[in-house]
């Protein structure tokens, strides 16, 4: 009877451990299944454009600083595990000097959601505090817009839907 008892016992114990383990690894992994966001820049990201005269607001040459937002799949080799697509990304800029003092934060622009002069009016002012998202499936990317820099002015500029009611240059994002 002892024996038996203790035969239970260990039983128990046994799938009691395995148990805890099975858990916990579905918990990492699930974990490890959330979207993993990369930023990267190269001069690919950016855009270099001319504007004519028409355009009252955007005369001559400029430049636009964009970064890439990635979504990461696994890699091997777990790369069968699916990652979730990250959803209704929204971005907040910081901005420093070398020495990591603060200088200002502003809402981010992605460069895929429609320009603030190309929609209706009474969206615009929705958009203005509260930016359009975006979805970024696994191993895919959106680029996200971050300064925008004329060439015939020395200053540059944080760019995002507030430009659009300062003639591009939104004199606390210089």
């Amino acid at each position: 009877m002892l024996m038996n008892i203790a035969n239970i016992l260990i039983s128990f114990v046994v799938s009691l451990i395995a148990s805890s383990l099975a858990v916990v690894l579905a918990l990492i992994i699930d974990r490890k299944r959330l979207p993993k966001l990369v930023i990267t820049t190269s001069e690919e990201t950016n855009v270099d454009r001319i504007y004519p005269e028409s355009n009252v607001d955007a005369v001559g040459r400029w430049e636009t600083f964009r970064v890439a937002v990635k979504n990461k799949p696994f890699t091997k080799p777990f790369h069968w595990i699916p990652r979730q697509t990250a959803e209704n990304c929204r971005a907040q800029i910081e901005f420093s000097k070398l020495d990591d003092s603060f200088l200002f934060s502003m809402k981010g622009r992605w460069a895929s959601t429609p320009e603030l002069s190309y929609i209706s009016k009474d969206a615009i002012l929705s958009k203005l505090f509260h930016p359009d998202p975006v979805t970024i499936p696994v191993n895919e990317q959106e680029y996200l817009d971050i300064i925008i820099k004329n060439e015939n002015y020395k200053e540059a500029y944080g760019w995002n839907n507030e430009a659009y009611f300062h003639k591009w240059r939104t004199p606390h994002y210089k």
